[in-house]
């Protein structure tokens, strides 16, 4: 459940919020925009990990801060670090993507990010 949201999400972040952005970045390379962010088998599963990193680090967290949406939102913020901010704020010296640009994506994706952890956690179940 976590992956779905993630995916919708991105799709929501990357589709219609940074569209605009998308076009002017993959133009500057010519990328056609639509067709490169028109890959769903490769975003599904990248957001398939991130499900299931975020299920699994609320797992591993569960027992010291106890179960419940906080504890889901800290493994949601733990995976949106690792996998938005974090390799974003690595490219920016390389000039490819403009840091307001970078600002935007990684304030977007926090909102997909926490739910999804949320959700996720919401179906955990331990055995």
């Amino acid at each position: 459940m976590a992956a779905i949201i993630y995916f919708i999400g991105d799709g929501v972040v990357h589709g219609a919020l940074l569209k605009q952005h998308w076009a002017t970045i993959l133009g500057a390379i010519n990328v056609d925009a639509e067709r490169a962010l028109k890959a769903p088998a490769i975003f599904g599963m990248y957001d398939l990990i991130k499900g299931f990193v975020a299920v699994w680090i609320y797992a591993a967290i569960r027992p010291r801060f106890g179960p419940g949406a906080g504890t889901a939102s800290i493994a949601g913020l733990i995976v949106w670090l690792l996998a938005i901010p974090a390799p974003l704020i690595g490219l920016l010296p390389m000039k490819f993507f403009p840091a307001g640009f970078v600002g935007l994506w990684a304030a977007y994706a926090l909102v997909p990010s926490i739910i999804g952890a949320v959700v996720g956690a919401w179906l955990y179940k331990e055995q």
